[in-house]
């Protein structure tokens, strides 16, 4: 899981884009139609994630009617709007694939281990991540179209792995607020030194917060996406850094800076992540897959 900073001129595109998308038209009586005004329905598009809650209470309060919300901000195959007009292809009209071209995430938020970029161009609109609500639209209808509810994710994660599961602010780990990567190490089992094949270790996770709650919700996080049992097909990945380890150690490094002048310009950082084939830096390792665990476990072997 990687946390994302958003620009904000993105979550104002957002909301000009789709502003009339939402299915006013369903809201025809007091206090429901006051309520569900132009200016609610852009603070609904864009809430922060620590004004869900309010969102939610003040929406229960009024005991709306679930299907007309459901019609208005999610949409039906009768009912084109909300994420329903969202995620149908246009070129000349905001849609889901204008969101995650913005975005520019290759990598799934939530396991780092599948791209999720997106390709277009003028003619067609190709491939494109799906975007999870990480606040189920079953349950919270409403929030089918607030960005920060919006997950960029690959399929796996998202129709297979959380599919129907119930996530909460509470129970797990939203990639726009938590910082995983501050939260969990990937680790294994045995030193990886001490061994030689796949079968002498399995790659786990070690608390890196103090912070219970933080921990609690990783751990739910780890577990809804599989993460250990994911990552445990990826054995072969981690036993190439101990082959790097013994190849690339300081000595070496010194030696390619010293007699290679391109790389002793770009310096020790670049051949570093050359040896890993990933960036040693903890604001890029939502560039390629797998990096935090390349990362992690080179951390672990000082080959960085």
């Amino acid at each position: 899981m990687i946390k994302i900073n958003i620009d904000e001129a993105i979550v104002n595109d957002f909301y000009e884009g789709v502003k009339k998308y939402i299915g006013k038209k369903f809201f025809v009586s007091n206090p429901v139609k006051d309520y569900f005004s132009d200016a609610k329905i852009k603070e609904i598009i864009k809430c922060k994630i620590e004004n869900f809650p309010k969102i939610i209470k003040e929406i229960e309060r009024l005991g709306i009617d679930e299907k007309l919300v459901k019609k208005a901000f999610v949409g039906d195959e009768a009912n084109n709007f909300g994420y329903k007009k969202f995620t149908t292809k246009a070129k000349t009209q905001y849609r889901a694939y204008n969101l995650s071209e913005a975005l520019n995430i290759d990598v799934c938020l939530y396991c780092n281990k599948n791209y999720t970029y997106t390709i277009v161009n003028k003619t067609k609109q190709y491939i494109r991540p799906d975007f999870d609500h990480f606040l189920d639209k079953e349950s919270y209808p409403y929030l089918a179209m607030s960005f920060y509810n919006l997950i960029p994710s690959c399929q796996t994660c998202n129709r297979t792995l959380k599919h129907t599961q119930r996530f909460l602010l509470t129970t797990h780990i939203h990639p726009y607020k938590d910082d995983f990567n501050s939260i969990k190490k990937f680790t294994t089992t045995k030193p990886l030194l001490l061994c030689d094949n796949e079968g002498d270790f399995s790659i786990a996770f070690k608390n890196k917060s103090k912070n219970r709650k933080l921990r609690k919700k990783a751990n739910n996080s780890i577990e809804s996406f599989a993460l250990v049992l994911q990552y445990n097909k990826h054995k072969d990945i981690v036993l190439e850094l101990k082959d790097r380890y013994e190849l690339y150690n300081e000595d070496s490094i010194k030696n390619i800076l010293k007699d290679t002048k391109v790389f002793k310009n770009k310096g020790e950082e670049y051949i570093k992540s050359l040896v890993m084939c990933s960036s040693t830096k903890d604001e890029n390792i939502n560039k390629r897959p797998l990096s935090k665990l390349i990362k992690d476990i080179s951390e672990e072997l000082n080959l960085i």
